[in-house]
């Protein structure tokens, strides 16, 4: 019983973190004398929360002032509460940089791309045949009778359709033609969750064996990682043609889309009337160099020596544009 209750706690713990990972800063600011600024509010994925956090002490030992607050979730979730339910934000960072290239209500019409990522296994100690699990046999152990595994909510996080596009493309590198129907059926409804926050709970708790994340997940919770094959794991830009030969349909009716594979990369855009704009420059001026190229890989993203910018009618801040390249994904 208390072992049950100090894995409760740390679930709250863990929750917590992200959700609202910067109420203490802002505290802190209000109580040494702050300006009533509004407070910087940047809706994220939660991946990045521990990146945010690192680039929130840089940004408060420059100006004292500042209070950010940062709300983590799923990419998909984060730009919606922007773009449907208008809820008062200045930045947004998003774990697939497509989903900011597109019109979208709220948003000013750029994308900066900052930092890569890869696909892995997540996973415990205390993980069902923690002890026999490899890159060459992962999915036969999934399958075992027993096993528990699962993935964030292809709806609403990058994280759950990246997982089946992984799924399809370890059909092809392993030549397992129907391996990614056998892992989808394996894996109940109840193990999909709206993020890898709440994935990373249930871990941690035992109700589950696995889960498929991000490898830089595994320094938010303390967990294992497997890394598996740059074939399959969405991490080598050299590899996106291979990566784009495979697609998923996402979402129901009128909603439905088809998601094509490709390398995993952030990123970053401003809404289109923030309400603390000083601030989001200065922090996004802070991303686009050399400490948020640390801040990176202090996190266990794959920083890029150039800030990627798309940026087609020319809207990006002056201030932001002179730190960044041009580019196009066509």
């Amino acid at each position: 019983m208390k072992s049950r209750r100090r894995q409760l706690v740390r679930i709250a713990a863990v929750l917590a973190s992200v959700v609202f990972l910067f109420i203490t800063a802002a505290a802190s600011a209000a109580a040494a004398g702050a300006p009533d600024a509004p407070p910087l509010t940047i809706f994220l994925a939660s991946t990045l929360s521990g990146y945010v956090r690192d680039l929130d002490r840089s940004l408060r030992a420059r100006d004292p002032g500042v209070a950010l607050h940062a709300e983590g979730s799923g990419s998909l979730d984060a730009i919606r509460k922007v773009t449907d339910f208008h809820m008062p934000c200045d930045i947004l960072l998003s774990a697939d940089w497509r989903l900011l290239d597109a019109p979208l209500a709220g948003v000013e019409p750029w994308v900066a791309v900052f930092a890569g990522n890869s696909m892995a296994l997540l996973y415990t100690s205390r993980s069902r045949y923690a002890n026999e699990i490899t890159p060459d046999n992962w999915f036969r152990v999934l399958l075992r009778p027993g096993v528990r595994y699962g993935h964030s909510d292809p709806e609403r996080d990058p994280e759950g359709y990246w997982t089946l596009i992984v799924w399809k493309l370890a059909e092809r590198y392993y030549n397992q033609p129907g391996l990614a129907a056998k892992l989808h059926a394996r894996c109940p409804r109840s193990a999909t969750r709206p993020a890898s926050v709440n994935l990373m709970a249930l871990l941690q708790a035992g109700e589950l064996d696995y889960y498929f994340g991000y490898a830089s997940d595994a320094r938010l919770g303390n967990l294992k990682v497997l890394r598996l094959p740059d074939a399959i794991n969405l991490s080598d830009f050299s590899r996106a043609t291979e990566y784009a030969k495979v697609s998923v349909e996402i979402g129901h009716g009128a909603h439905r889309k088809r998601v094509t594979g490709a390398p995993i990369a952030y990123g970053a855009s401003m809404t289109a009337k923030p309400r603390n704009r000083k601030a989001a420059l200065e922090f996004l001026r802070l991303m686009f160099g050399a400490e948020g190229r640390r801040a990176a890989a202090r996190n266990g993203l794959v920083p890029y020596q150039h800030v990627l910018a798309l940026d087609p009618k020319g809207a990006m801040p002056p201030a932001l544009k002179s730190l960044t390249t041009p580019f196009s994904p066509k």
